[in-house]
């Protein structure tokens, strides 16, 4: 076996160094992002989130064959082999119920639905993917138009109560075996700037160049009241209400000082199961927080 050069799952698909020359060859306008390192060795200015969208989408065809992936401008730009990560990490945390198909609700799926893309690609897994941002679900539609091989197992659908993150979407008598979200981050617009300033001036970017990076989001894909911990606990609650109709509801977590407050809540609710299932992918360390209801 080959080692895995970028600490990924082992079952994640991108764990070895790219092939630049071979990903140009399906999106070509890759190219002219290339740069030759002291080595010799191909690699790519990850800072430019042009470059970055275009090798993600290049992962996408070379990986999977998903054709006309398009994101909204200014929108998220997932990584591919870190997304991924959280599909394989899911997979561990459930079991299907035998003889039914394996049905999974994305929250928050975003222009891009990714999730469901690799869930459905690597696990054969039909997903419910949710939006309460219009032109986002628009655009996940259009990729799905692109690629009929979805129309059964993906469907989109709009939260259309902002207030609400499960509920009014999983709809009476329907069962999800998984649940999985990327929630928002941060408590507002001001705490993002400050976060991005922070992390650019780690670069050493220049001061009038402080917010322009590849950092990119909108605004409900960013930030919520309160944050991911106020989501999260959100989603503990809202989970509990709907607890005959769901296996295990799953959340990254980004802040590790986020974890604690969020299993004493299921921990004095008694749920079952509470794992903190540990991601990386480099140096970069991430985390699931799931939760067994059923």
């Amino acid at each position: 076996m080959e080692k895995n050069t970028k600490n990924l799952h082992p079952r994640n698909k991108f764990n070895q160094d790219y092939d630049f020359m071979a990903l140009t060859k399906r999106v070509t306008e890759l190219k002219k992002y290339l740069q030759k390192l002291p080595d010799e060795r191909l690699s790519l200015d990850f800072r430019d989130p042009e470059a970055v969208f275009l090798l993600n989408k290049a992962l996408l065809a070379s990986g999977y064959d998903i054709k006309g992936w398009e994101i909204l401008e200014n929108s998220l730009c997932p990584s591919i082999p870190g997304r991924l990560n959280y599909i394989h990490y899911l997979a561990e945390l459930f079991k299907g119920r035998p003889g039914k198909p394996i049905r999974v609700m994305d929250v928050g799926t975003g222009s891009s639905i990714i999730y469901p893309l690799l869930g459905a690609k690597e696990y054969d897994w039909h997903f419910v993917a949710t939006e309460t941002h219009k032109p986002s679900i628009q655009q996940a539609k259009n990729i799905l138009h692109k690629n009929p091989e979805f129309r059964q197992t993906i469907e989109i659908r709009e939260q259309k109560n902002p207030e609400h993150i499960l509920k009014g979407v999983i709809h009476p008598g329907e069962y999800f075996d998984a649940i999985m979200c990327n929630p928002p981050f941060y408590k507002s617009k001001e705490d993002y700037h400050n976060v991005v300033v922070k992390k650019n001036s780690k670069l050493h970017q220049e001061a009038e160049d402080s917010l322009a990076s590849n950092f990119k989001g909108l605004p409900n894909e960013l930030w919520f009241p309160g944050g991911e911990q106020k989501f999260i606990t959100q989603m503990i609650y809202e989970s509990m209400d709907l607890k005959d109709q769901i296996g295990v509801c799953s959340s990254l977590v980004s802040n590790k000082e986020t974890i604690r407050p969020l299993k004493a809540i299921l921990e004095y609710h008694k749920i079952q199961d509470i794992q903190v299932t540990m991601m990386h992918q480099g140096k970069k360390i991430s985390r699931i927080l799931s939760w067994r209801l059923s």
